[in-house]
């Protein structure tokens, strides 16, 4: 780690050390300086790969993170890149231990699946503080078992089916009213729909979660709104975008949303996330947020426990409630329906759900506008299956849509999230160890790295090919290393039967966009649901035409997701 040397730093000051004593203190005062700074460098770990000239700054990668646009998850991708490593380094400023960057999906894998010496990291619960006691944010124990118990039920088939399926189905058919209208006032304009798919997703998840208990969608509102809206009253872009204007929300949807934007900010800074939410937390405006949105869900739960007392169970909150009743019972103790656990548990299931899904289903429609021949195709796999559906004009029924197998469906979903994955994963080392033969002390971040070598671009050899190759807890991604990982390609994920049918592989190329193991999302079960039902309807409903270029394009960015800095379409009514 080469830096200038002490005898430089002197000479550079026109120090004179055979003068008289007079520039004793002078030479002093620059020995400490020196050895002040040589403390505060970043210190690479020794043997994994690191940029050189981020060794000699005392920010380290920190300034060429903060300069790229697309944050942290793209960023890491190309740093692998340019170091031509699978794992790497990035130095992040004085005092702060290196962060270990990881694009090898069979050691990623290895450490989501089978090793006990990663956990839950504090890069994570240091950025998401304003959701108190939510699963995401714990570390593998008590307290994160009794939060997966309540919510044991809600990611079974028969709730899926029979509650989460139909509570889709219904907010899709308000959003497809709602495109409806805003494609003929919009008459052959492109515009956004960010917010419609966030809203949507808030919907879902509070009609499965409430029910009855909560019947003022966002989308009902703006449904009524356009009804009565004309032409005079919408703005355009400098593209000739059509803006229409934002339509006021239920306050705890208001505030679900905005708390979401609280924490987006939180994640992306470049100051202490820990202090900046401390500080959050004692403003008067979120103070009263928070305190408004504990008194809603109280009111919630209560309405459950009566449910619960009548054998009516039926909701998410229903089923929790009635989860921590059986826990409280086998363990003799009383039931602690409202605890602020239970509270933080539904609303960060809340705010992860709107981030995660609404931005994935945005990707999906950029990639179907951008990709005409992969449209037309899942349409026609669309009709082909839902055969009574076209023969009578209608839409697909939920039980059609969640019965029917459409392999190529399934391969768009995997196809975008493989390419788009929402989420890093950090892991805290919790005791000393090695990846790829490389040691990893206790503490250390290591970021498991979801774009990048290995997921969207080939792998890079390991050097240590005896550990490489040593017997794993799990097989062989066949699609690993490939050369056209880059390339939007559903069909990479269909493989042919012994009958002759195509199906559907979701263990063909390496994707972790839900993670794995015991750690993986909760929610992966649902999101993949919602995915399904929303792309068979809109694209059963709508032609998603070409945009202009000012409005289209990948770009991102990475903050709770992955979001599309462009979120425009322009549809079509069939």
């Amino acid at each position: 780690m080469a830096t200038i040397s002490l005898l430089e730093t002197i000479k550079l000051a026109g120090v004179n050390l055979t003068s008289s004593t007079v520039y004793l203190p002078t030479t002093l005062l620059l020995v400490s300086l020196y050895a002040l700074y040589q403390w505060l460098l970043p210190k690479p770990l020794p043997g994994i790969p690191f940029d050189p000239q981020a060794a000699k700054s005392l920010w380290g990668d920190v300034p060429d993170l903060m300069r790229d646009p697309e944050g942290l998850n793209i960023w890491a991708g190309k740093q692998l890149e340019k170091l031509r490593a699978p794992l790497c380094q990035a130095l992040m400023g004085p005092l702060s231990k290196p962060l270990i960057l990881l694009a090898d999906f069979g050691e990623a894998r290895d450490i989501l699946v089978g090793r006990t010496d990663f956990d839950r990291s504090s890069y994570i619960s240091d950025r998401f503080p304003l959701l108190g006691g939510f699963h995401l944010l714990m570390k593998t124990g008590n307290a994160w078992r009794t939060s997966r118990l309540w919510l044991q039920d809600l990611m079974t088939p028969h709730f899926l089916n029979n509650v989460a399926g139909p509570a889709i189905y219904s907010e899709l058919v308000q959003l497809l009213e709602l495109w409806e209208s805003k494609t003929r006032l919009a008459a052959g304009r492109p515009f956004s729909v960010g917010a419609d798919l966030k809203y949507v997703t808030i919907d879902v998840m509070l009609a499965f979660m409430f029910g009855g208990d909560f019947e003022d969608s966002a989308h009902s509102r703006q449904i009524q709104y356009l009804a009565q809206l004309d032409n005079s009253k919408l703005g355009f872009g400098e593209h000739n975008e059509v803006i229409f204007p934002r339509v006021p929300l239920h306050p705890f949807i208001e505030g679900v949303c905005e708390v979401a934007e609280v924490i987006t900010g939180i994640y992306t800074t470049p100051w202490s996330p820990k202090y900046i939410s401390w500080w959050m937390r004692y403003m008067s405006r979120y103070k009263r947020l928070f305190v408004a949105k504990d008194r809603f869900i109280r009111i919630c739960i209560h309405n459950a426990v009566r449910r619960l007392r009548k054998d009516e169970v039926k909701t998410g909150m229903d089923h929790m409630v009635m989860r921590e009743e059986r826990a409280a019972l086998k363990m003799g103790r009383q039931p602690t329906f409202g605890s602020q656990m239970m509270i933080d548990e539904v609303y960060g299931e809340l705010i992860a759900g709107e981030h995660t899904t609404s931005a994935a289903l945005v990707w999906t429609f950029k990639f179907l506008t951008d990709y005409p021949e992969v449209q037309a195709k899942l349409r026609d796999e669309l009709h082909a299956v839902h055969t009574r559906a076209t023969e009578e004009k209608r839409f697909p029924s939920i039980s059609e849509i969640i019965d029917a197998r459409v392999p190529y469906l399934e391969a768009v979903v995997e196809e975008t999230l493989r390419l788009r994955a929402a989420f890093l994963i950090p892991r805290d080392a919790v005791r000393d160890t090695e990846l790829l033969g490389h040691r990893i002390p206790k503490g250390t971040v290591v970021i498991l790295v979801c774009q990048g070598p290995d997921f969207s671009s080939p792998s890079f050899p390991v050097d240590n090919v005896e550990h490489h190759l040593k017997p794993r807890a799990t097989t062989q991604v066949p699609g690993i290393g490939t050369k056209d990982l880059r390339d939007f390609d559903p069909e990479r994920w269909l493989v042919g039967k012994d009958t002759g049918e195509v199906a559907f592989d979701g263990a063909s190329h390496p994707q972790l966009a839900f993670g794995l193991g015991p750690r993986a999302c909760w929610g992966r079960k649902l999101a993949l649901l919602e995915m399904r039902i929303a792309v068979s309807m809109l694209l059963w409903k709508f032609d998603f035409l070409e945009v202009p270029q000012s409005l289209g394009g990948h770009a991102g960015t990475y903050d709770i997701s992955y979001r599309a800095n462009q979120d425009f379409v322009r549809l079509r009514v069939r």
